[in-house]
């Protein structure tokens, strides 16, 4: 646990950029809206690497966004439901559903459509507040709390030495 918390910390502390790190927010946001065995998600984990997305932010915020998709997973699956039966769409899904990638990425399930829409679409909206409250958090924040008594008995204490290790 201690770990943990240190490497999130190290996250925060380094030089990686804000979008870096809300990204990897975002990844993991979208997968946990849909099932973890989902083309899509092969396809965001990859993104992540490619891009370089902070794996230790992506890694750890993921069971955290499955729990919290698993308890919106009624909605997401109204949400997967209306698109599919949305009349005007009909022509759409016949034809994406005709194609090998339509038949592997498994949109036909009301979840992981609704999940996927659900997903990017918080993942878009949260994107600048992720980076806003990252940026704050190390203009202000990060400051202050290295000035208070906890920190200053965490220093001494043996998370610090773990934080330490971690961070260089």
């Amino acid at each position: 646990m201690l770990t943990l918390f240190a490497k999130i910390l190290k996250a925060l502390n380094s030089e990686q950029s804000p979008a870096q790190l809300s990204l990897a927010v975002c990844f993991a946001l979208i997968m946990g809206f849909t099932p973890l065995f989902s083309l899509h998600n092969v396809l965001i984990i990859l993104l992540a690497l490619w891009i370089r997305v902070n794996l230790t932010f992506f890694i750890i915020s993921y069971p955290l966004f499955a729990m919290l998709g698993w308890l919106l997973s009624p909605w997401t699956t109204a949400v997967g439901e209306a698109l599919l039966q949305n009349p005007s769409m009909a022509g759409f899904w016949e034809s994406f559903y005709n194609t090998l990638i339509g038949r592997w990425s498994g949109f036909y399930y009301t979840g992981i459509l609704g999940g996927l829409v659900v997903g990017i679409i918080s993942a878009i909206v949260l994107f600048p507040v992720f980076q806003f409250l990252i940026r704050k958090y190390r203009e202000t924040i990060y400051e202050k709390v290295q000035k208070t008594r906890i920190m200053l008995w965490l220093k001494a204490s043996k998370f610090w030495q773990v934080y330490e290790r971690f961070s260089g």
